[in-house]
């Protein structure tokens, strides 16, 4: 069969015929991606409403868990079909792992892969046999998809976010689904472009031409932001993602702008409004205050305990798990080198471990890395700066915690909490405050500890920085297992302040001492196991937050038991953008 589109050349009514249809497809493709998050919206109202009319008339029925009601309405056929589809909402979520490199989760491919034929319908129907048509159209489609691009990267003020009840954290791996979507559309795009050029022989020409330059200029940015944007690109130099990132993010509106002058300009401005209201609303939300700095004895941790103002202090306190981004200002750099300068562009995140509301210092832990950011931190703490305050910028909070379920109260029977290294900052905030309000439910009532929390550490000192309450260190709770990974001895040089030298090797010896059991890796399937064994019927709730081959293991595990019917809320906490 040969190839259907040609080039056709048309008189005005027939051009103005075709520009109709392109701005007509094209405003398809946008409202197209609305009618999702509608079609939510209108759900969570619904349950809003029904929760309303339930409250009303006294709620429903809370079965006891492995009462005789909840073990007949698993066995039953609404049972089996919910446990069905637990099964298969935990398959989407399943990484798919393909020559050593995780391509995302199958939930975003089956999406990824259904909008884009979606998308490539609306690019070819109705163009006939006019080449340009569909030429044209791969591009105004593509650029309709810009609005809603931009939304799902925004973090401060993210409407997606908010209608799906979820952050900025959890819509964004969607902002990457539909960055390759719009990239593939944009290589057709310049591909059929390019190919007419040649085929009348003006390739040379046109090429230096303001209006297919920008468009080429356009493409090499979408080019550089989706390879630096390949996880091997982002492990060498986490740096050159994001400069990219941000660099053609705000380079490639005004460029599209003057290249679409025929239309789809709208879409470039709702793109380019979207993108500065949020960067505004971060810059307002950015504060800066003094901090202090210093090594954790036999570590490669760095301790950053930076002061918030009292009237912003209630947003960092409000949830837990959170996280922010840090900024080196420009009056914490030394001097005025390229690399110094690089801090322009440079927010790291970073968790918040403890927020003291008596003083309204937030307690950061960073392990001292290859980039600039870390290996300035400990330069502030390793210079004879320690104890000394330094500007910092602070960015937030974000984090998924704000959409979390109440991981303390009756919805949950049992919690299991995983970390690795420094992942305990994430956990640990999380621990403190569901074990506290569980043992004032449970208390004399059930034996079994309802809430346990695994941390695997390199060595001893990595475990010496948190201190639940006031007094009691981490080795008073019976219900958290430090497992140490490597060996505990092997980092003997202790790193001092004048202040706490003596405080940081008697605490490090103190784990020595007790972790003479756990000098190895944890087995995540029997602790798996024994803990969905203690009750048929308990809801679980099981969070990780590591390295990225340990939170595949325990989800391995975690997923034996969700075939077998189990009801499991499952959250990775992860840095990986």
């Amino acid at each position: 069969m040969s190839w259907p589109w040609q080039i056709y050349a048309l008189d005005a009514a027939e051009k103005q015929a075709r520009r109709q249809s392109l701005d007509r497809y094209a405003a398809y493709a946008q409202l197209s991606a609305l009618l999702p998050i509608t079609a939510v919206i209108l759900y969570r109202f619904g349950r809003w409403i029904a929760k309303r009319v339930s409250d009303r008339r006294g709620g429903e029925y809370a079965a006891v868990p492995d009462s005789p009601a909840l073990k007949q309405r698993r066995r039953s056929v609404v049972g089996s079909c919910i446990g069905a589809f637990r099964s298969g909402a935990w398959w989407l979520g399943d990484d798919v792992v393909f020559l050593g490199n995780n391509w995302g989760q199958k939930d975003q491919i089956l999406v990824g892969v259904t909008w884009t034929l979606w998308l490539v319908f609306l690019c070819t129907v109705g163009t006939g046999h006019d080449y340009l048509h569909l030429t044209k159209r791969f591009g105004i489609v593509a650029l309709s998809q810009f609005p809603m691009q931009y939304l799902l990267a925004l973090k401060s003020i993210n409407p997606i976010a908010f209608a799906f009840g979820s952050s900025h954290e959890q819509v964004n791996r969607w902002h990457r689904v539909l960055g390759w979507v719009i990239y593939s559309l944009l290589f057709v795009h310049a591909c059929l472009y390019l190919n007419f050029y040649v085929q009348e022989g003006i390739l040379a020409e046109r090429l230096v031409r303001l209006i297919p330059a920008l468009g080429v200029a356009g493409f090499i940015g979408m080019s550089l932001m989706n390879t630096t944007a390949l996880r091997v690109i982002r492990h060498y130099s986490y740096r050159i993602f994001f400069i990219t990132h941000l660099t053609v993010a705000m380079l490639l509106p005004p460029a599209i702008f003057f290249h679409s002058h025929h239309g789809g300009r709208q879409y470039v401005v709702e793109a380019l409004l979207v993108f500065l209201v949020d960067l505004v609303k971060r810059k307002f939300d950015t504060i800066t205050g003094p901090a202090t700095f210093e090594l954790i004895p036999g570590t490669s941790l760095i301790k950053i305990m930076a002061n918030i103002p009292s009237q912003k202090l209630h947003r960092f306190r409000k949830y837990h798990g959170m996280h922010v981004y840090l900024n080196i200002p420009a009056a914490a750099r030394r001097n005025a080198s390229a690399a110094f300068l690089l801090f322009e562009f440079a927010f790291n995140p970073f968790t918040i471990a403890s927020v003291d509301e008596e003083s309204g210092d937030l307690t950061l832990v960073a392990r001292r890395q290859k980039g600039p950011m870390t290996r300035s931190l400990a330069q502030f703490a390793d210079a004879g700066l320690a104890g000394t305050k330094i500007p910092l910028s602070i960015e937030g909070p974000y984090g998924c915690a704000t959409g979390f379920p109440n991981l303390a109260g009756p919805e949950f029977q049992r919690v299991l909490l995983v970390a690795g290294g420094v992942g305990a900052t994430f956990i640990l905030p999380l621990y403190r405050y569901a074990s506290s309000i569980m043992l004032r439910l449970i208390i004399n009532e059930n034996p079994v500890a309802r809430v346990q929390m695994v941390w695997a550490v390199r060595g001893a000192g990595d475990a010496t920085w948190p201190v639940l309450g006031t007094t009691g260190s981490i080795l008073d709770d019976d219900n958290i297992h430090l497992f140490l990974t490597g060996n505990p001895f092997a980092e003997t040089r202790v790193v001092a302040s004048s202040s706490n030298e003596d405080e940081g090797v008697e605490l490090t010896s103190s784990v020595h001492t007790d972790l003479e059991h756990s000098r190895k890796r944890p087995d995540l399937q029997r602790i798996v196991d024994d803990l969905f064994r203690q009750g048929v019927e308990d809801r679980v709730a099981v969070l990780v937050c590591g390295p990225e081959a340990m939170a595949r293991e325990l989800r391995s595990y975690v997923g034996v038991w969700v075939k077998k019917g189990r009801n499991v809320w499952w959250h990775n906490e992860s840095f990986a953008w």
